[in-house]
């Protein structure tokens, strides 16, 4: 231990050294100093007083007076004005601190917060506080939560976290309103079970439906990660029925050396609208399957084979049983990976086993094999790559209508050949040196008609026509329709290139097909009869520095009316300021209700200043001339506190007046929060949104 100070005295009887003016004594990392400093000898004791300034591991203070045994790292400091530092800086006021040990302090009738100084957006008051910097935790006291000076929360006991350490406690409620489910309270507990396993507990409480408890469990290692969620309640008071409620999901995802791997994803819900009513996204409750799959794949050198059991859960009363998808129980898929010469030439194989299982039709095995082989011949002006493919499919079915055979093959060869040219020259772009192409496509396709319609169609839908599927080999997906085809694609697509970056600043592309024949085969409905497709475009720019903008459409001119069968337009502005405006328009004329939409979609984040930021959606349906998702909301924070209010609404079916909620968040910085997780919800909700 050192002492100084200007002046010193000496009491040979007391062994007291009295030092003052600029005393100081420090030993190791502890320091105490002030106007006049007593350090007696016998005890190891340090008494100081004036205007004290005291060092602590992970502390520093000032006070009044302050009695310090620097040999038990013990003391008392009055009347404090402390601050701890470590991973979260953190400061308050007490009327006495005790220092009980080198990670240990405790306050009385203390305040603390994580506000920096001047700032006192929010505060906790105790009458007792404890900060323990070896468990990382703070514990306060018959404790009062003051926000801009106004007392919102008190607790008799909280604890807190003063590091970024898991531990075990009860996290900060979270509350809410709504008028499907009136007001709610929950509040998570944290378990900490091991360093690579924990789970949240979640028991809450709506006023119209009743009490309900949640989980959520987490475990990780070297090899897998899984998490698995739940919720349920004994009886909903809003429900038709007084039958249980709930839902369970499972996720696990695991690699095992360098060759294993697997996937799981299981979901379950008790009944048909409880997605409707305990959905918060629009995506999650217009959900019609659940999915329930489990995968495990080997890879090889040069293939891999991948098993999987995979199932649905229905969800929408209005499909009919033997219109619900198909189980596959099991389903193999061999792929072997592309062999490349040197001279262009490509060769592959995709094979797959199913064993598809659905009581209320017809169901089966099916055995599907895809060879192909490619050649590409390839210059700087443009390539030629002709392909052959082989479709080799065999079913073994069950539960046939009387008359119809159970065994089927079919063996269906194809060939298509892809060629594109590419033109350039150098332009002025908006002031700047940049390279146009012009790049004319050619795609034609042959593959003889073969009759499928003896086959059950277990996995194969029509692909969504845009722009892209003008170049596809198969108009289906699956390996149930192998779309007959004698048609050439006509395509064409220019460029705009930064001569600097590279980078694309615009893009425009259209294209048509024209068929040579009828396309007999279908999924259901006659055959098609045009002698060409929609024309299919699509547009994409970034034409000022913060703006990028995306258009498609598919235009029939074969038909009188609706000739614009699909269009959409998306902007999207942004800048490093987190000023975010997303707008688009999107219109499917669809082949029914169902798959018909029109709407148009503006979200925004767009901050005033650096402390308040407004935020905002609003997606509204032409189709039916209602509003289905929309939310407002307004943010307001500093760097240790924010407050998040949101207002919001969602149309989750036709048949309701939808749901209307309002969503409160107080952000404190190591604390917590308070209320709704807002953040998570808007990051979902708008995107390129960032949280400050």
């Amino acid at each position: 231990m050192s002492l100084s100070a200007d002046n010193a005295t000496y009491d040979q009887t007391t062994e007291l050294l009295t030092l003052s003016g600029s005393a100081q004594a420090d030993r190791g990392t502890e320091e105490v100093a002030g106007d006049k400093i007593a350090y007696d000898h016998k005890t190891g004791e340090v008494m100081a007083t004036g205007d004290v300034y005291l060092a602590h591991p992970g502390v520093r203070a000032v006070g009044t007076q302050a009695k310090m045994n620097l040999t038990t790292d013990q003391g008392t400091l009055s009347n404090a004005h402390y601050r701890v530092t470590g991973p979260i800086n953190a400061r308050g006021t007490a009327d006495q601190a005790n220092l009980l040990s080198r990670t240990l302090t405790r306050y009385r009738n203390a305040t603390y917060t994580t506000c920096r100084p001047g700032q006192n957006a929010w505060s906790l008051q105790a009458s007792k506080l404890d900060l323990d910097q070896a468990e990382g935790i703070g514990v306060a006291r018959d404790a009062k939560l003051r926000v801009l000076d106004v007392p919102i929360f008190y607790t008799p006991y909280l604890e807190f976290p003063i590091d970024d350490r898991r531990r075990s406690g009860f996290l900060v409620p979270s509350i809410g309103s709504s008028n499907n489910n009136g007001f709610e309270l929950s509040i998570p507990y944290y378990w900490n079970i091991a360093p690579n396993m924990d789970a949240t507990l979640v028991p809450s409480y709506m006023a119209k439906r009743g009490p309900m408890l949640g989980a959520e469990f987490r475990y990780l290692n070297p090899f897998e990660r899984v998490t698995i969620n739940g919720e349920g309640m004994p009886e909903d008071n809003a429900y038709s029925t007084s039958s249980p409620r709930g839902s369970f999901h499972l996720d696990q995802r695991g690699r095992y050396g360098s060759n294993w791997s697997s996937s799981v994803n299981f979901n379950y819900v008790s009944d048909d609208t409880y997605l409707q009513d305990f959905g918060s996204q629009l995506e999650v409750t217009s959900t019609r399957n659940l999915d329930r799959r489990g995968d495990l794949t080997y890879s090889g050198n040069g293939w891999s084979l991948l098993g999987r059991f995979q199932d649905f859960q229905t969800v929408d009363p209005s499909i009919p049983a033997s219109e619900r998808p198909y189980a596959r129980l099991p389903e193999l898929l061999l792929t072997l990976y592309p062999y490349r010469s040197r001279s262009g030439i490509t060769a592959g194989l995709n094979a797959e086993y199913d064993n598809f299982y659905q009581p209320s039709t017809v169901y089966g095995q099916r055995l599907a094999l895809h060879p192909y082989v490619s050649w590409t011949y390839q210059r700087p002006y443009g390539y030629v790559k002709p392909t052959v493919r082989l479709y080799q499919t065999l079913y073994s079915l069950q539960n046939q209508q009387p008359g119809n055979v159970s065994s089927i093959s079919h063996t269906i060869p194809s060939v298509d050949i892809d060629g594109r040219l590419v033109f350039e020259r150098d332009i002025s772009w908006l002031g700047t040196q940049a390279v146009q192409t012009i790049e004319p496509r050619l795609y034609y396709l042959l593959t003889p008609y073969v009759d499928q319609s003896n086959t059950p169609v277990f996995d194969s839908t029509e692909m969504t026509f845009s722009f892209d599927s003008l170049f596809r080999p198969n108009r289906f997906t699956g390996s149930d329709r192998i779309g007959d085809a004698n048609q050439l694609t006509v395509g064409l697509t220019s460029r705009t290139l930064s001569s600097q970056s590279g980078n694309e600043i615009f893009s425009a592309s259209i294209g048509q097909i024209f068929y040579f024949r009828n396309q007999d085969v279908q999924i259901a409905g006659p055959p098609q009869t045009e002698s060409s497709s929609p024309l299919a475009g699509e547009v994409a720019a970034h034409f000022l520095p913060h703006w990028s903008g995306r258009a498609s459409f598919e235009w029939n001119p074969d038909t009188s009316t609706d000739q614009w069968e699909k269009r959409a337009v998306e902007l999207h502005y942004e800048t490093p300021a987190h000023r975010l405006i997303n707008l688009a328009y999107r219109f499917d004329q669809g082949t029914s209700t169902t798959t018909t939409y029109d709407n148009t979609d503006l979200a925004f984040q767009w901050p005033l200043s650096p402390q308040l930021q407004f935020v905002g959606r609003w997606l509204y349906s032409w189709q039916y001339h209602e509003t289905q998702d929309a939310f407002a909301g307004v943010e307001y924070g500093q760097c240790c506190w924010r407050i998040r209010l949101l207002g919001r609404h969602i149309q989750t079916n036709s048949t309701t007046g939808g749901s209307t909620s309002v969503m409160l968040e107080v952000e404190l910085a190591g604390l917590g929060n308070l209320g709704s997780n807002i953040e998570k919800y808007l990051q979902s909700s708008i995107y390129g949104y960032q949280a400050d």
